[in-house]
Formats: structure tokens, C-alpha cells, sequence
């Protein structure tokens, strides 16, 4: 049975995961607009090997920057993708958006933060996580509603 209860779970936990989604557009950019400030703190220990990257060879340097924009682009993509389907939740209560975008968020934001483990730079884990949290808060809230075996849809 839907309850009050539960249809304000549904749209408490929607809203995070749509927070989610506007976030992961702001850490695009971030990736995006502070690309130079995360490769000096992802070489901080060896920095001569990206100060030669960038004067002697060009190309080394435009393929980290190229790599970084792309990074970027698909937070930024993902993020709308996560927004457009925290919206649809809101207005549907719909059980199969909810599993996408379960299984979107936590991919995402899992392998973001994967990625970000094994380069060492504690900031940019430290933003992976963040979105990693407000993401799995905002679908534990109605993780209840969805997984029982008798779904009501209205």
C-alpha cells in the first residue's frame, strides 16, 4: 500500500539524487576548468616529469588535457542523465527508472571513485566521494518502496 509516508520518501530521495546529478555537472567542469591544478597535484611528487611533459614534449601534455576534457564530458553527460531521471522518479514513482538509475549512479560514481583512488590526489577523491554519498543516501531513502514484492504503481 502507498502511504504518505512513502510517496515523501520517494521525493525526499529523488531531490538527493537530483542534487547528485547537478553536482557531478559542477565536478565536470571542475575537471574541465582546473585541469592544470589536478595534473600539478596528481605529479606533485614527481613534478619535473610533468614540467618536461609540457616543455619538450607537447603532445604528452595535450593528450592529459584531452583525456581530462573527455573525463568531464561524461561526468557532465551523466550528471543530466541522473537529474532527467531524479525528475521522472518525482513525478512517476516509476520502479524501472529507479533501478536505471540506481544502476547508472552507483556505476558511475563507484568507477569515479576507482579511478580516483589510484591516482593518489586526495582532492579529487574527496570530491568522487562526496557524490558517491549524496548519491547512495538518495537511494537508500526509498530503497524500501521499490524492492518489495507487491509494487503498487499509480
Amino acid at each position: 500500500m502507498v502511504t504518505i509516508q512513502t510517496i515523501e520518501n520517494i521525493k525526499r530521495g529523488s531531490k538527493i539524487t537530483l542534487f547528485s546529478g547537478i553536482y557531478a555537472i559542477f565536478v565536470g567542469l571542475f575537471y574541465i576548468f582546473f585541469y592544470n591544478w589536478i595534473m600539478y597535484n596528481n605529479f606533485r611528487k614527481i613534478d619535473s616529469i610533468w614540467q618536461i611533459f609540457t616543455k619538450y614534449n607537447p603532445e604528452i601534455s595535450n593528450f592529459f588535457f584531452y583525456l581530462f576534457l573527455s573525463k568531464g564530458l561524461f561526468i557532465i553527460a551523466l550528471g543530466i542523465c541522473v537529474i532527467y531521471l531524479s525528475i521522472f522518479i518525482m513525478r512517476k514513482k516509476d520502479k524501472t527508472a529507479w533501478v536505471i538509475l540506481f544502476v547508472i549512479g552507483l556505476v558511475f560514481w563507484a568507477a569515479l571513485l576507482t579511478i580516483e583512488m589510484l591516482t593518489k590526489n586526495v582532492y579529487t577523491i574527496s570530491l568522487s566521494f562526496i557524490g558517491w554519498l549524496i548519491f547512495i543516501i538518495g537511494m537508500i531513502i526509498p530503497i524500501k518502496y521499490y524492492t518489495q514484492k507487491s509494487y503498487d504503481e499509480y
